[in-house]
């Protein structure tokens, strides 16, 4: 039995943040029905090209619609929002991430959604929140970091503010949107009662920001731009190797010890300046972090001459064996086939529902006693609206076909 099993959900979202909690939701086993409006979300019109379609679904469909049961409701016609009524008194989970005031026009807010079903729970995501002077921003993934500071502090110092290079901003609210419905759920156990959870894009970036936050509001300094380093550990980058990048990371004595031991020790087979390098790192001086710290500049230029005498490869196999923090600066191409991803089913096979199949990332969530993750396709647009129609609000085949007549879904 999957974890979440026997929970419904209603799924308002688009495109990313929203999406993405719900389909984490129906990744541990609950039972999701995404909502589409007429011409479906914009997702849907994602066309990168030939390369980056399947049939007629874009990426974001195949990957954050899995699981879930779709059907096309036009919520701005009576006959719509009748099913969408009777989908609120089915469902414990209604989610949305429209722009604040959206789902009070549309009357789908969560006064609205209490009324008919005391015990639903609403979440909201938007990227400023649904308090506050600045609530009614637009918003999409890089100005929320941009505006949270995550830019700010990201890139080379010299250089350009720099994004993540996935979304971070909405992914992050997509799941803080999730752990936010959980918390909501648990708190239904004890009261009876649901209630809303507002989740702001901007919230979760500044909670993400965390200590360096309270580094900055306790000292008053900015925080620089380090680029692949942080302000508090040296060695913290990528260095080159013969033929890639290695990220080699230490933050404590005891791992600086062993690290300029395994250096200098036969193994390594360390000749000439790079040899002379590693012993240079001998010195009494760097046996603290505040030490090394204060010598980034010269451990850096060491590490740099030391490292790019072997192939990355084997610089994480040697460092690696010693216990140490060390990781291959790796492409996406090679991530994603890498074997202790492929172990932990990170990459997973999804049937597509126009015939074949794709592979997606899998489920990060592994409970010991739940069964192994499903992934079934995802809905091409309205695939299920009968079928949720007859057998989730008990419509008979005339007023199905009157709902489909006069527009009211699809």
């Amino acid at each position: 039995m999957n974890a979440l099993e026997g929970l419904r959900v209603v799924d308002l979202t688009t495109i990313v943040s929203g999406p993405y909690a719900a389909a984490i939701l129906a990744d541990l086993g609950a039972d999701v029905i995404k909502v589409d409006p007429p011409g479906g979300e914009n997702a849907r019109r994602f066309d990168g090209g030939p390369s980056l379609m399947m049939g007629s679904l874009t990426p974001h469909i195949m990957n954050l619609q899995r699981n879930k049961r779709g059907m096309v409701v036009d919520l701005r016609s009576e006959g719509g929002r009748g099913v969408f009524q009777g989908l609120v008194r089915w469902a414990d989970v209604v989610i949305d991430n429209y722009r604040p005031g959206v789902t009070a026009r549309l009357g789908i807010d969560y006064p609205s959604l209490k009324t008919l079903n005391p015990r639903v729970i609403a979440c909201s995501i938007t990227g400023y929140g649904l308090t506050g002077p600045g609530r009614d921003r637009a918003a999409l993934d890089a100005t929320v970091q941009a505006f949270a500071g995550v830019m700010g502090m990201t890139g080379d110092p010299d250089g350009s503010p720099v994004r993540a290079g996935p979304l971070y901003g909405d992914l992050c609210a997509g799941m803080a949107g999730a752990l936010g419905v959980l918390a909501a759920l648990a708190a239904r156990e004890r009261t009876g009662e649901g209630q809303h959870v507002d989740i702001s894009m901007l919230d979760v970036q500044m909670s993400l920001i965390n200590y360096h936050a309270v580094m900055h509001l306790m000292s008053g300094i900015p925080t620089p731009r380090t680029g692949n380093e942080l302000q508090l550990h040296v060695p913290y980058n990528s260095y080159r190797a013969t033929d890639g990048w290695v990220f080699i990371a230490v933050t404590v004595d005891p791992h600086w010890k062993t690290f300029i031991e395994t250096l200098n020790a036969p193994r390594s087979g360390l000749e000439g300046a790079a040899r002379e390098a590693a012993a240079s790192l001998l010195d009494e001086a760097l046996t603290t972090r505040v030490g090394r710290t204060a010598n980034r500049e010269l451990i850096n230029a060491a590490l740099e001459t030391i490292v790019a005498t072997r192939s990355r490869d084997e610089w994480v196999e040697i460092l690696a064996a010693a216990g140490l923090t060390v990781a291959p600066v790796n492409t996406l191409d090679e991530a994603v086939q890498d074997e202790q991803v492929r172990a932990r089913s990170m990459i997973v096979d999804v049937e597509h529902p126009e015939g074949g199949s794709y592979e997606a990332t899998g489920n990060p969530f592994k409970l010991s006693a739940a069964e192994g993750g499903r992934f079934t396709p995802p809905p091409t647009l309205g695939q299920h609206t009968g079928a949720v129609l007859r057998d989730v609000l008990g419509y008979n085949g005339e007023r199905i076909a009157e709902l489909y007549a006069d527009g009211s879904v699809a």
